[in-house]
């Protein structure tokens, strides 16, 4: 038993204030009476005052007094005891706070300790607890205590909703209520959309491709025009009997434009060297004359050198003559070695001018050679790619129809409600329909039935649901990417 407080000083002396003997009533002191009077006033208000607390919380007002307990509950715990030899109301603090009841199924208190939560109503874990406290304590009544429900284990949903998972549970709360918040039913037209978005990415990827491959056949066509050296371009028929359609007009232009601009690229250069080259020609020619004519002073400076020494050796002639020619003889021979190394020159220039030009073919030739694999491994891997992308359109366009024709048919059918709910230790499947009412702990599951896909064999003939017509390949698509 707790100690009870000390006495306020002069508590324990006799009150002077008593009842007249004379009136032939009891003696009886006016401060016990006072007392009695106090006691009886503080355990009405304490009642009352419980009451209406074990009542007026904001989730336990409305909760049901059979409701049970279990692991994942939190609850609040208030606890007073009528203290009269302080003549006030005593609280125990170190209870009076939230407690979760735990897996097990149980409440850790101080004083009381371990007590057995789960399967009892809030009043009955109550009960429990002052009991408990009276036993542990050993006080002479039980406290008053009271018990609300602050916060109740979830509830679950699965099956056919937009958010199935974990939600915390309200109160009276109804399966369509749980509906709500796990995001309604999930719903039919979002499937259609999705293959009504499937085909028509689907038709836009195929006709991508098909102009692709349309861009990669001109090409091809106008570097095998470069390769060849040809006037023009010779292209395919399949896109010359598309020349009305506006797109493949316009490739097979630009195709043209660019074969003309790089053909007179090569020939500006290619001319520009060979006129460079004939120049070179003329030059060479031109020191070829030089030379013969210089060959010619030569001999005719030699000739006269030659008979004017013979004469200054006889003495007929003078000496400076004879050294006048043979400094002009000198002269000529340097002018006819520049010339030749001029000529040298000159016809260097002209072998170098013919390897640019060699070069300069090579390299286009090899330049439109290697672009050319490199379109035709574009061409086959655009085949491959178009053969995957028309299959799946094709798929697209004729088994969803078919699988949405189905779920249509089976749209009219009302989803099936279920409410698995744990019982004594085993799990009971209840059929529950829009009001039936979750508990808190419940699994709530959502079914939409669904009719097998034999049952509608006659929908793969192709008929249209939603927009989405289910023809199959287009022909122009087909034609232009084989």
């Amino acid at each position: 038993m707790m100690p009870n407080p000390p006495r306020a000083p002069g508590s324990h002396k006799r009150s002077r204030n008593t009842l007249s003997p004379s009136h032939g009533q009891a003696f009886v002191p006016a401060r016990v009476l006072s007392r009695r009077i106090r006691y009886f006033i503080g355990r009405f208000a304490l009642s009352v005052g419980l009451s209406v607390f074990a009542v007026s919380g904001p989730t336990a007002a409305n909760a049901d007094d059979e409701y049970l307990l279990g692991p994942q509950d939190k609850v609040r715990i208030k606890i007073y005891e009528w203290r009269a030899s302080r003549d006030a109301i005593f609280e125990w603090s170190a209870l009076n706070d939230e407690f979760a009841v735990s897996a097990g199924g149980s409440l850790s208190l101080p004083f009381a300790g371990e007590i057995r939560a789960a399967g009892l109503t809030p009043k009955s874990l109550a009960y429990a607890i002052g009991d408990q406290l009276m036993r542990n304590m050993g006080l002479g009544r039980r406290p008053d205590a009271a018990v609300e429900v602050i916060q109740y284990r979830p509830f679950y949903i699965v099956g056919h909703v937009m958010q199935p998972g974990e939600f915390p549970y309200r109160p009276d709360l109804t399966v369509l209520q749980a509906l709500s918040i796990a995001g309604g039913l999930r719903m039919r037209e979002e499937s259609i959309a999705r293959f009504e978005r499937e085909v028509i990415q689907g038709r836009g990827d195929v006709n991508l491709l098909a102009l692709e491959n349309t861009s990669l056949l001109a090409r091809k066509a106008r570097l095998e025009a470069e390769l060849k050296n040809a006037e023009n371009i010779q292209f395919p028929s399949s896109l010359i009997t598309r020349q009305n359609d506006r797109a493949v007009a316009l490739l097979m232009e630009q195709e043209q434009s660019i074969f003309r601009v790089r053909r007179e690229g090569l020939q500006t250069q290619v001319r520009a060297l060979e006129n460079l080259h004939e120049f070179l020609e003329k030059e060479l020619a031109s020191l070829d004359a030089q030379l013969l004519f210089h060959d010619k002073q030569i001999r005719s400076i030699q000739k006269e050198l030659t008979d004017v020494s013979s004469l200054v050796s006889k003495g007929l002639a003078a000496a400076p003559r004879e050294m006048s020619l043979d400094r002009a003889l000198t002269q000529y021979q340097s002018e006819r070695l520049t010339a030749e190394t001029s000529l040298l020159r000159a016809r260097q220039e002209i072998s170098r001018t013919e390897i640019t030009i060699l070069e300069l073919r090579n390299r286009y030739t090899n330049e439109v050679t290697v672009t050319l694999r490199q379109t035709q491994a574009e061409l086959d891997a655009l085949s491959r790619k178009a053969e995957t992308a028309i299959e799946l359109l094709h798929e697209s366009e004729i088994s969803a129809p078919r699988l949405l024709a189905l779920r249509a048919k089976a749209a009219r059918a009302k989803p099936v409600y279920t409410i698995v709910r744990a019982a004594n230790g085993r799990s009971e499947e209840l059929p529950a329909t829009e009001s039936s009412i979750v508990r808190p702990g419940d699994t709530l599951k959502v079914e939409i039935p669904m009719l097998d896909l034999e049952d509608f064999e006659e929908t793969s003939s192709g008929p249209v649901i939603s927009g989405i017509a289910t023809t199959s390949r287009e022909p122009n698509v087909q034609g232009t990417l084989r």
